[in-house]
Protein backbone atom coordinates (compact mmCIF):
# COMPACT_ATOMS: atom_id res chain seq x y z
CA UNK A 1 0.00 0.00 0.00
CA UNK A 2 1.05 3.48 -0.92
CA UNK A 3 2.17 6.21 1.88
CA UNK A 4 -0.75 8.10 -0.01
CA UNK A 5 -3.43 5.10 0.55
CA UNK A 6 -2.67 4.77 3.45
CA UNK A 7 -2.96 8.10 4.34
CA UNK A 8 -6.39 8.30 2.76
CA UNK A 9 -7.41 5.11 4.17
CA UNK A 10 -6.73 6.75 7.69
CA UNK A 11 -8.43 9.60 6.87
CA UNK A 12 -11.62 7.89 6.16
CA UNK A 13 -11.69 5.67 9.20
CA UNK A 14 -10.99 8.82 11.06
CA UNK A 15 -14.04 10.19 9.87
CA UNK A 16 -16.78 7.62 9.83
CA UNK A 17 -14.95 6.42 13.06
CA UNK A 18 -18.88 5.70 14.81
CA UNK A 19 -20.35 4.09 12.14
CA UNK A 20 -17.16 1.81 11.80
CA UNK A 21 -16.85 0.96 15.71
CA UNK A 22 -21.02 0.78 15.58
CA UNK A 23 -20.55 -1.64 12.60
CA UNK A 24 -17.76 -3.64 14.48
CA UNK A 25 -20.49 -4.53 17.59
CA UNK A 26 -21.87 -6.72 15.56
CA UNK A 27 -18.74 -9.03 14.73
CA UNK A 28 -17.26 -11.54 17.48
CA UNK A 29 -13.06 -11.37 17.44
CA UNK A 30 -12.95 -15.15 17.92
CA UNK A 31 -14.88 -15.89 14.72
CA UNK A 32 -12.22 -12.98 12.72
CA UNK A 33 -9.33 -14.48 14.13
CA UNK A 34 -10.77 -18.08 12.60
CA UNK A 35 -11.63 -17.02 9.34
CA UNK A 36 -15.04 -16.61 9.98
CA UNK A 37 -17.29 -13.43 8.67
CA UNK A 38 -20.78 -13.74 10.58
CA UNK A 39 -22.92 -11.35 8.98
CA UNK A 40 -26.19 -10.75 11.39
CA UNK A 41 -29.15 -9.85 9.21
CA UNK A 42 -29.39 -6.78 11.46
CA UNK A 43 -26.41 -5.39 9.76
CA UNK A 44 -28.09 -5.19 6.65
CA UNK A 45 -31.76 -4.05 7.92
CA UNK A 46 -30.30 -1.56 10.43
CA UNK A 47 -26.93 -0.25 10.09
CA UNK A 48 -26.39 -0.03 6.52
CA UNK A 49 -29.86 0.70 5.18
CA UNK A 50 -29.63 4.36 4.83
CA UNK A 51 -26.37 3.39 2.67
CA UNK A 52 -28.15 0.73 1.07
CA UNK A 53 -31.58 2.80 0.69
CA UNK A 54 -29.38 5.66 -0.84
CA UNK A 55 -28.10 3.70 -3.52
CA UNK A 56 -30.67 2.03 -4.82
CA UNK A 57 -32.36 5.38 -5.09
CA UNK A 58 -35.55 6.18 -6.44
CA UNK A 59 -36.48 2.96 -7.09
CA UNK A 60 -36.11 0.97 -3.48
CA UNK A 61 -38.31 2.83 -1.03
CA UNK A 62 -37.49 0.02 1.81
CA UNK A 63 -36.12 -3.11 2.19
CA UNK A 64 -35.78 -6.21 4.66
CA UNK A 65 -33.21 -9.05 4.45
CA UNK A 66 -33.41 -12.43 6.37
CA UNK A 67 -31.03 -15.03 6.32
CA UNK A 68 -32.99 -18.55 7.52
CA UNK A 69 -32.49 -22.10 6.63
CA UNK A 70 -29.65 -21.71 3.69
CA UNK A 71 -31.98 -19.11 1.67
CA UNK A 72 -32.18 -15.72 1.61
CA UNK A 73 -35.14 -13.84 1.83
CA UNK A 74 -35.60 -10.65 0.69
CA UNK A 75 -39.01 -8.25 1.03
CA UNK A 76 -38.47 -5.37 -0.99
CA UNK A 77 -40.56 -2.15 -1.67
CA UNK A 78 -40.23 -0.76 -5.00
CA UNK A 79 -41.08 2.30 -7.20
CA UNK A 80 -41.12 1.09 -10.84
CA UNK A 81 -41.80 4.46 -11.84
CA UNK A 82 -44.75 3.85 -14.55
CA UNK A 83 -45.82 0.77 -13.07
CA UNK A 84 -45.84 1.74 -9.99
CA UNK A 85 -45.32 0.87 -6.09
CA UNK A 86 -44.40 -3.06 -6.44
CA UNK A 87 -44.03 -5.36 -3.54
CA UNK A 88 -41.34 -7.77 -4.22
CA UNK A 89 -40.06 -10.80 -2.23
CA UNK A 90 -37.62 -13.05 -3.15
CA UNK A 91 -35.90 -16.68 -1.96
CA UNK A 92 -32.48 -16.64 -2.95
CA UNK A 93 -30.32 -19.80 -3.08
CA UNK A 94 -26.61 -19.98 -3.60
CA UNK A 95 -25.94 -22.04 -6.21
CA UNK A 96 -22.23 -21.16 -6.95
CA UNK A 97 -19.81 -19.24 -4.74
CA UNK A 98 -16.38 -18.45 -6.81
CA UNK A 99 -14.61 -15.66 -4.61
CA UNK A 100 -10.59 -16.22 -5.20
CA UNK A 101 -7.72 -15.50 -7.32
CA UNK A 102 -9.30 -13.47 -10.27
CA UNK A 103 -13.14 -15.07 -10.32
CA UNK A 104 -15.36 -13.34 -8.63
CA UNK A 105 -19.16 -14.41 -9.68
CA UNK A 106 -21.78 -15.40 -7.31
CA UNK A 107 -24.99 -17.91 -8.65
CA UNK A 108 -27.74 -17.91 -7.09
CA UNK A 109 -30.91 -19.75 -7.57
CA UNK A 110 -34.47 -17.54 -6.87
CA UNK A 111 -38.16 -17.46 -6.68
CA UNK A 112 -40.21 -14.37 -6.82
CA UNK A 113 -43.38 -13.21 -5.81
CA UNK A 114 -44.14 -9.51 -7.42
CA UNK A 115 -47.62 -7.61 -6.68
CA UNK A 116 -48.39 -4.74 -7.42
CA UNK A 117 -49.59 -1.65 -5.12
CA UNK A 118 -50.68 0.68 -7.94
CA UNK A 119 -53.83 1.24 -9.65
CA UNK A 120 -55.58 -0.66 -11.94
CA UNK A 121 -53.65 -0.02 -14.81
CA UNK A 122 -50.35 -0.35 -13.06
CA UNK A 123 -51.56 -3.78 -11.74
CA UNK A 124 -52.72 -4.76 -15.62
CA UNK A 125 -49.29 -3.68 -16.55
CA UNK A 126 -47.39 -5.46 -13.80
CA UNK A 127 -48.99 -8.78 -14.55
CA UNK A 128 -48.46 -8.40 -18.38
CA UNK A 129 -44.66 -7.27 -18.14
CA UNK A 130 -44.76 -10.71 -15.60
CA UNK A 131 -45.74 -12.94 -18.81
CA UNK A 132 -42.61 -12.34 -20.45
CA UNK A 133 -40.38 -14.14 -17.86
CA UNK A 134 -39.60 -13.36 -14.47
CA UNK A 135 -39.83 -9.87 -13.18
CA UNK A 136 -36.01 -9.73 -11.49
CA UNK A 137 -35.12 -10.69 -15.61
CA UNK A 138 -37.17 -7.82 -16.93
CA UNK A 139 -35.58 -5.65 -14.32
CA UNK A 140 -32.10 -6.55 -15.46
CA UNK A 141 -32.56 -6.11 -19.16
CA UNK A 142 -34.21 -2.92 -18.53
CA UNK A 143 -31.05 -1.27 -16.08
CA UNK A 144 -28.75 -3.13 -18.59
CA UNK A 145 -25.92 -3.96 -16.12
CA UNK A 146 -22.77 -5.93 -17.17
CA UNK A 147 -22.59 -7.73 -13.95
CA UNK A 148 -25.53 -8.83 -13.14
CA UNK A 149 -27.20 -11.71 -15.53
CA UNK A 150 -30.64 -13.24 -14.94
CA UNK A 151 -32.04 -16.22 -16.45
CA UNK A 152 -35.53 -18.11 -15.84
CA UNK A 153 -34.87 -18.79 -12.62
CA UNK A 154 -31.23 -18.09 -11.61
CA UNK A 155 -29.00 -14.90 -11.25
CA UNK A 156 -25.62 -14.51 -11.81
CA UNK A 157 -23.57 -11.77 -9.92
CA UNK A 158 -19.89 -11.27 -11.57
CA UNK A 159 -18.21 -8.86 -9.12
CA UNK A 160 -15.16 -8.81 -11.73
CA UNK A 161 -17.36 -6.37 -14.30
CA UNK A 162 -17.29 -3.50 -11.16
CA UNK A 163 -14.53 -0.94 -10.94
CA UNK A 164 -14.64 -2.09 -7.17
CA UNK A 165 -13.12 -5.97 -8.19
CA UNK A 166 -9.45 -4.34 -9.11
CA UNK A 167 -9.04 -3.91 -5.30
CA UNK A 168 -9.85 -7.09 -4.45
CA UNK A 169 -6.88 -8.59 -3.14
CA UNK A 170 -5.76 -11.31 -5.59
CA UNK A 171 -5.20 -13.20 -2.60
CA UNK A 172 -8.13 -13.07 -0.82
CA UNK A 173 -10.44 -16.35 -0.89
CA UNK A 174 -14.06 -16.38 0.18
CA UNK A 175 -16.22 -19.17 0.65
CA UNK A 176 -19.94 -19.32 1.26
CA UNK A 177 -20.63 -21.70 4.50
CA UNK A 178 -24.38 -20.88 4.99
CA UNK A 179 -27.31 -18.61 5.67
CA UNK A 180 -29.45 -19.53 8.67
CA UNK A 181 -30.71 -18.31 12.36
CA UNK A 182 -30.27 -14.85 11.14
CA UNK A 183 -26.84 -15.30 9.90
CA UNK A 184 -25.21 -15.25 6.86
CA UNK A 185 -21.53 -17.34 7.25
CA UNK A 186 -18.46 -16.86 5.46
CA UNK A 187 -15.07 -18.10 5.27
CA UNK A 188 -12.34 -15.61 4.29
CA UNK A 189 -8.46 -16.42 3.79
CA UNK A 190 -5.66 -14.18 3.15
Amino acid sequence: MTDERLKNLLGFLLRNKDAIFSLLDNFKPEDIENGLLAVPDSVINRDLKMLIIDKASPYLNDYMILFQQNSIILDLDIDAKQLGRLKAKYMLTVVRFDFQDTTHQIQLAFREDVRSKGNFMQNMAVKTAGLKGSYLQLAAEMAKTDFLRVEKDNITIDIDALDAAKKIPPSLKVDYISSEDGILKLRFHI
